[in-house]
Order: structure tokens, then C-alpha cells, then sequence
């Protein structure tokens, strides 16, 4: 392996015990890329055995492969892969999830025009076969595209935090915040998150606490409506758990906590975990331990109370407790409270309700395509490649309207 190899971009997949999606995964992105992508494999399983699939591989050079033994945290394993990163760039994927080949190019225009972050709109995702998941006629492996217009666009992103802490941490993926999690970042920039909180990741949920760290060290970041990254997802991935029915329980059996001693989770959130619990505690902690307590004093704890209460019922006895202590200590009297609760009703889920609805009766024929029978995420990339062909879309014409955007 070329040791001292500079590289534009480097893909990061953190990976534990799903070495046939992480080799196929792998595999898509060097066979696609050049040799200005280095691929960081960042391995907590529980034997190396994924290494040996590239034993006399032609594309090893740019393979940077790190194995961690015993039983890392989401976050630490996160947090070695960027440690591992030599590209001046980098991006961070699932082992089920793959890339659009042209990112290159557009991370190439990053660097000429001096661009810290771009986040591209997620506009497919495929779903691995044999997933479990109801939503399609067969379980086949299927892939959905979502129309998408190349519009392109800068946002403050302290104005899009507010946004967040408004909603009170849900939602997330909606603002226009800086990701590392299919987004595209400096490198430097996750330095500076270091600098101050001596890791790169923290909380449960290294996704949204890198999207509030990194949005609290870059002033301003490039968002794009056209899809850089294929999101997949696969039996043992969190999202698969998610759309099963199999994501939410006990804090103390959170599967995210693994790997952590004494973890600290904030008091402002109740105590259990799901998909909003975790969003809501791992976005506080990128506040805390970034040193921004002025926004954590601007968590909006009714709108997460309205939340826990809609979804999750049998947790109406944490969610309680936790709303009374937080009214109590601010000293909200009783109207107060329940036209906060009222309100965060109406702003949180009730709204998000209403736009589902709408967006249903009013989104177009064909504004969606779905493909089955893709057995693979390499398949998936073809058939996405085919698509822009067809709809006569590219980097190319998606960078000719960043280059007027950036005059």
C-alpha cells in the first residue's frame, strides 16, 4: 500500500460482522473511482476476515484497512475511520450503502473553488434483498428514485441549528446542515470538532452529533439536489430494525449503548430509547460538549415531548416525568405547560402528519420510479446511472450551476 498517497476524497465505511455487504460495497466503489479515491475500511468484527477478500487485489493500494478487536461504540468506530482518512476530502457510508461515481468530480470542484462542505439531497435508496421489509410487492431487492432538479443552493448553518433546536432535534435530515454521513466535508473541518472536543464523534448517534458539530465549525454549506451516494439498507442495519418495527425499547437495552461506560444521556430527553430519543440526545450532546450552551438552553423539550407522546405510548410514564421535571424546573405553571405541549402538537407531529399527507395527493405520477430484482448495490449504481442517461442529467451539468451560483 502506497503509504504516502494524497488523495481528493476518501470514502469511509465503518463495518462489524457484515463482511459479504462491506466486501460488495467495497468493491463498487474502486471498480468506479480512480485513483484519486482511497476507500477506508474501519473493521470491529469479530475476526479480520474481511481483509483477505482483497489478499492480491488490484485495487488494494487504496484500500486503507484498520481492525479494531473487542467490541467498539458506534461512535468509536466512526471516529477511527476518520483517524484513518488520508483524502483532503471525506465521506462517510454504511457497508450496505454505495456512491455515485461522479462525486469525484464534484469534490474536485470543491477544491478549486475552496468549498468546506456540500450536502446532496437523498433521493434513492435501495433496499437489499431478503430485508424483511413490507413496503415493496418482493422482497427482491428493490431501488427507489425520487425525481431530483439539480437545484443548488447555500445555507447559514446556524440559522438551520436554530431550525433543529426548534423542533427539538427531530427531523434532522430536512435542515440544511453540514453532514459527513453521505455529505461531503474537509477533513480539516472534523479536525477542528476534535480540537475542541478531543474526538470526532459523540453521543449515540455519531450522524446527527458530526451534522451539529461540523454545522457549528462551518459558517456555510452547499446543499444540492442531486444524489452523490446510494443509501442502502439491509437485514442487519439499523434502518432495516427501524422499518421492522424493532428500533425503539428500554434505554438500558439500547443497542447504540454498547461500547459505552457510564454514558451520560441528557435530561432533557426521556428516558428510552427511539429513533427521536436518540436524535434529540445525540444532537444536545454535539452542543455540550462543543461548548455551546447558549443553544442548548434553546431545545424546544415540548415539541419532543409532543413527539414521544404520539409515537410511543407505552413510554407515556418516562416522557411525563421528563416534561413535569423540565416545566418544573423553569417554573411553568400548568396553562403554560400544556399550551407549550399544545403547540409542540401542532409544530411537531400533527405538522409532519399534514405535509405527508399533502405531499402524497400532490406529488406528480411519475416524481417516483421503483426497480426490482437488483441484487446488489453495484446493480443499484448501473441502474442509476441509466436513469440519468435517460434523463439526460450529470455532474457535469450540476457543476456548470454551482460555477453561477459560486460567481
Amino acid at each position: 500500500m502506497i503509504e504516502d498517497k494524497k488523495y481528493i476524497l476518501s470514502v469511509i465505511i465503518p463495518t462489524r460482522n457484515r463482511e459479504t455487504y462491506a466486501y460488495m460495497s467495497v468493491m463498487h466503489i474502486l471498480q468506479t473511482t480512480d485513483d484519486d479515491v482511497q476507500v477506508v475500511i474501519q473493521d470491529n468484527s469479530d475476526t479480520n476476515s474481511l481483509i483477505n477478500k482483497f489478499e492480491n487485489n488490484e485495487f488494494r493500494n487504496r484500500i486503507k484497512y484498520n481492525y479494531s478487536e473487542g467490541v467498539l461504540s458506534f461512535v468509536d468506530n466512526f471516529s477511527k475511520g476518520v483517524e484513518g482518512a488520508d483524502g483532503e476530502y471525506i465521506c462517510m457510508i454504511g457497508d450496505d450503502d454505495g456512491i455515485n461515481p461522479e462525486i469525484v468530480e464534484v469534490v474536485r470542484w470543491a477544491k478549486e473553488n475552496g468549498i468546506e462542505a456540500i450536502t446532496p439531497e437523498i433521493r434513492l435508496n435501495y433496499i437489499w434483498p431478503n430485508t424483511g421489509i413490507s413496503y415493496y410487492k418482493n422482497d427482491n431487492g428493490n431501488l427507489m428514485i425520487v425525481n431530483f432538479n439539480l437545484e443548488a443552493r447555500f445555507y447559514d448553518t446556524k440559522k438551520e441549528l436554530q431550525k433543529l433546536l426548534d423542533s427539538g432535534g427531530q427531523n434532522y435530515l430536512k435542515y440544511n446542515l453540514v453532514k459527513i454521513y453521505h455529505g461531503i466535508v474537509r477533513k480539516s473541518a472534523m479536525d477542528k470538532v476534535k480540537q475542541v472536543t478531543g474526538r470526532y464523534f459523540g453521543g449515540l448517534s455519531p450522524d446527527i452529533y458530526s451534522s451539529v458539530a461540523l454545522s457549528l465549525v462551518i459558517d456555510k454549506v452547499l446543499k444540492i439536489d442531486y444524489p452523490l451516494t446510494i443509501p442502502g439498507v439491509c437485514r442487519k442495519s439499523g434502518a432495516g430494525h427501524s422499518s421492522t418495527g424493532r428500533h425503539h425499547g428500554k434505554l438500558e437495552d439500547a443497542p447504540q449503548l454498547v461500547g459505552h461506560t457510564n454514558y451520560q444521556w441528557s435530561s432533557l430527553v426521556p428516558r428510552f430509547y427511539s429513533v427521536e430519543t436518540l436524535w434529540a440526545d445525540s444532537a444536545l450532546a454535539g452542543f455540550v460538549e462543543m461548548q455551546k450552551d447558549d443553544f442548548v438552553k434553546k431545545f424546544n423539550v415540548s415539541t419532543l415531548s409532543a413527539y414521544c407522546f404520539y409515537n410511543y405510548k407505552e413510554f407515556d410514564e418516562f416522557t411525563e416525568i421528563n416534561y413535569n421535571q423540565y416545566c418544573a424546573a423553569r417554573k411553568i405553571n400548568l396553562i403554560g405547560k400544556k399550551s407549550k405541549l399544545l403547540k409542540g402538537y401542532l409544530v411537531g407531529p400533527l405538522k409532519d402528519l399534514f405535509n405527508r399527507g399533502y405531499n402524497k395527493l400532490t406529488r406528480k405520477k411519475d416524481a417516483v420510479e421503483k426497480f426490482e430484482g437488483i441484487e446488489t448495490i453495484d446493480g443499484a449504481e448501473k441502474i442509476l446511472s441509466q436513469y440519468l442517461k435517460r434523463k439526460s442529467l450529470s455532474a457535469a451539468i450540476m457543476i456548470e450551476k454551482l460555477n453561477r451560483l459560486n460567481k
